[in-house]
């Protein structure tokens, strides 16, 4: 089964192999996708990350079962990201120890140059997950940015929403670590390829179900002059929206309402507003 996305991207790497960087060219869409279907070892779900424009297409390859952690239903993680820019072919290798557990790349302009990059939850087999952001420099698929690892194998964080939520001109990431124990929602400001975490709400949040392909369980809106994000609670009895001003999280609103995790949240309630989310809703 195929799975196509929409975005845009770029891409940068520190804890890979890139020796081994390929740049064969592919005239049409159609075209990459054939060639990566054809040329690399994807993942079963076939997941594509594509650019609005189709000039940017990505996607995992490389099959692994190292990792038995299985948190999205099965052991298959993946060991490499490629990237075709422009039908320009660019691949990344992890190294050992690495792998991305997650199932398609999330494309988005962090550093707002016009140009995409790419979002992975990218896992160390001994302190579990972390963020990765990558980016091609100068003809080469490099790591630009990273959130480090949780600490403990076989612990999962899920990106909440990407966007400039204080409207400073500068990006936010968030996510929530952990969200089937403890669910802590965290913030990182990216400026000049660093992410920096801001701040987090202790109280328990989550937005995905272990074993399940649903990472459809956020929501981003604009109302008045302010960006809100909503999250359900662990408990899955209601349903929290936040803003992020003076680098801190804030309440702004809650919604008592039993949350089915296997339904994307937008389609449980009807939010005010939405910011459409063509990067984060996976729902394979």
């Amino acid at each position: 089964m195929r799975f196509v996305s929409i975005l845009l991207l770029l891409f940068l790497s520190s804890c890979v192999d890139d020796s081994e960087l390929l740049i064969p060219t592919a005239s049409s869409l159609d075209e990459v996708i054939s060639k990566m279907q054809s040329d690399y070892e994807v993942l079963p779900e076939e997941a594509l990350a594509i650019s609005l424009d189709s000039n940017v297409v990505a996607q995992y390859a490389l099959p692994t079962e190292k990792y038995p952690h299985g948190v999205m239903g099965d052991n298959i993680e993946a060991e490499q990201l490629v990237v075709s820019l422009g039908g320009n072919f660019f691949e990344v290798t992890l190294e050992e120890g690495y792998l991305f557990e997650d199932l398609r790349p999330r494309l988005f302009d962090v550093d707002r140059d016009g140009t995409l990059e790419f979002i992975t939850i990218r896992t160390h087999v001994d302190r579990g997950a972390g963020i990765a952001i990558y980016k091609v420099v100068n003809s080469q698929l490099i790591e630009y940015a990273y959130v480090s690892e949780i600490g403990s194998s076989n612990r999962w964080l899920n990106p909440v929403t990407f966007a400039d939520l204080d409207e400073d001109g500068i990006i936010e990431i968030v996510w929530v670590q952990t969200p089937h124990i403890g669910g802590i929602l965290k913030v990182a400001k990216f400026n000049e390829g660093e992410m920096t975490v801001l701040s987090e709400a202790v109280e328990q949040y989550s937005n995905h179900k272990g074993r399940e392909r649903n990472l459809c369980l956020s929501v981003l809106s604009q109302k008045d002059d302010k960006k809100i994000f909503y999250v359900p609670t662990q408990e899955r009895d209601k349903i929290v929206g936040f803003s992020f001003s003076d680098n801190q999280l804030r309440i702004e609103e809650e919604i008592v309402q039993e949350v089915d995790f296997l339904i994307p949240l937008v389609n449980q309630y009807p939010f005010s507003s939405v910011i459409e989310d063509e990067v984060n809703c996976i729902d394979l």
